[in-house]
């Protein structure tokens, strides 16, 4: 049975942009074997 239902529509609880950053960080971190020839911020940014 749901009991409550929780939205959060302005980024209140969850900085959208912040975690998308983290993300792409972390999946270059992974793939750097690959991807080593990119500048990190190049391609957080990008």
């Amino acid at each position: 049975m749901i009991k409550a239902v929780l939205f959060d529509l302005d980024g209140t609880l969850l900085d959208r942009e912040e975690s998308v950053r983290k993300f792409i960080a972390m999946q270059y971190d992974r793939l750097k074997s690959e991807l080593g020839h990119i500048v990190k911020e190049d391609y957080i940014n990008r």
